[in-house]
């Protein structure tokens, strides 16, 4: 009886995670289903063309204001979080603030090419979802970093040769942010995992992988610069070859 209630217990957790996973992934469809509703109004103007000419005009002050609203809801959420009030409220806000900010960098800047690299995201959410409900919560970040690089390359290798300021940035800016994820790692494993009082990733979490993941996707990268667009899709190989390496290892360990 007690093995049974016990078996009932985790496929009820099971059931939870399942339906939660489910949940997300419908979320992931509708954000795609929006970005479609944007290309059409934005793009293809199928309505008023005031209706695309505020839409250009919402971007473009958004691509500057959207900054600035992310890093005032971080300082937000950091002054909450040392004052022990709640930080639910800022955290939403900056992410809904980031999400818009990029839209509007890629479609102001970039126009119908800038919508076309937004509906690829969803997809990519919707595997980073799966990962996060399916495997540990190290490889869901490594998967996040290895899979920003993978997409640099990409908008680097397709449109360089059109932009080549904001694809050079986009390189360049990756390159800071896996550092940053690296300097975060030591942290964390200096902690165990914890930063004060959230616990990010289990304790017994492998940070090597982190690590590597950092390097690998940093050197990738910053050969991409380096080589040139002709030698982009080989290192973008390499990525996803790392990423299949990380699945391995993590589905391994949960054996």
């Amino acid at each position: 009886m007690f093995e049974k209630g016990k078996r009932e217990r985790r496929q009820s957790e099971d059931d939870k995670v399942f339906n939660r996973m489910l949940l997300w992934l419908a979320g992931a469809v509708v954000v795609e289903l929006l970005l479609l509703l944007l290309q059409k109004a934005y793009v293809d103007i199928i309505f008023d063309a005031m209706v695309a000419k505020a839409l250009q005009s919402f971007f473009h002050v958004f691509s500057i204001a959207g900054a600035v609203a992310v890093v005032g809801c971080a300082v937000w959420a950091v002054v909450n979080h040392r004052g022990g009030k709640p930080t639910a409220l800022p955290v939403i806000i900056a992410a809904v603030a980031a999400g818009l900010w990029v839209i509007s960098l890629l479609s102001y800047f970039m126009y119908a090419e800038g919508i076309r690299i937004l509906m690829m995201l969803p997809a990519a959410a919707a595997v980073l979802i799966i990962i996060f409900f399916l495997y540990q919560r190290p490889f869901f970040f490594n998967a996040i970093l290895t899979g920003g690089g993978l997409l640099a390359l990409w908008i680097y290798k397709q449109y360089y040769m059109t932009h080549p300021r904001l694809t050079t940035a986009c390189i360049i800016g990756g390159v800071v942010v896996l550092a940053l994820a690296a300097v975060l790692a030591l942290q964390l494993r200096k902690t165990d995992g914890r930063l004060g009082s959230i616990r990010v990733v289990p304790v017994d979490s492998n940070y090597l992988m982190t690590f590597l993941t950092c390097a690998v996707t940093a050197v990738a990268m910053v050969l991409g610069l380096i080589l040139g667009i002709s030698m982009s899709q080989y290192l973008m190989y390499v990525l996803v070859g790392w990423m299949f390496v990380q699945a391995v290892f993590f589905t391994v360990k949960m054996m």
